[in-house]
């Protein structure tokens, strides 16, 4: 009997080991592999409007709805004289709960616009926030790269 429960919390561990490891910025985040070769990287954060940017400089003042940050990062990419940034959060509760909020925060409407074309990813308790111009040829490849990444997830 023993045995049987040792065996049964080694098994929850390992699962719950797993799951916990899909669920970082690690297994989201865009590798320049991963990029067409004319992308440029850029060390700078470009966000397309100040309520990204406000989002990415000042989480904490969301945590009542998004829970505490655990780690930030961004990505910035240039093509074509177009910059634009990815914004990456670990939370420690359920992003997707915060989606809807974060949504209205950026647009200021019920969907992204010219003025704020800001594209909203959730996965377990990651957001991701793709601030490019709105409908950008980069801002849609890399948007297309991250769905294929949540797909293998």
């Amino acid at each position: 009997m023993k045995d049987i429960i040792t065996l049964f919390l080694l098994i929850f561990i390992s699962y719950n080991f797993g799951y916990s490891q899909l669920n970082t910025i690690d297994s989201f985040e865009i590798k320049l592999s991963e990029i067409p070769t004319e992308y440029i990287s850029h060390d700078k954060l470009e966000c397309r409007s100040i309520q990204s940017n406000l989002l990415y400089e000042s989480p904490e003042m969301y945590s009542f709805i998004l829970g505490n940050v655990i780690e930030k990062r961004f990505q910035t990419f240039e093509y074509e004289a177009t910059k634009g940034s990815i914004l990456y959060f670990e939370f420690d509760k359920e992003a997707e709960k915060g989606k809807g909020f974060i949504e209205s925060l950026l647009w200021g409407a019920t969907e992204s616009n010219e003025a704020h074309p800001e594209i909203v990813i959730t996965k377990g308790n990651v957001l991701i926030v793709l601030s490019f111009p709105y409908q950008s040829e980069i801002g849609i490849t890399l948007s297309e790269i991250l769905n294929d990444k949540l797909k293998d997830l």
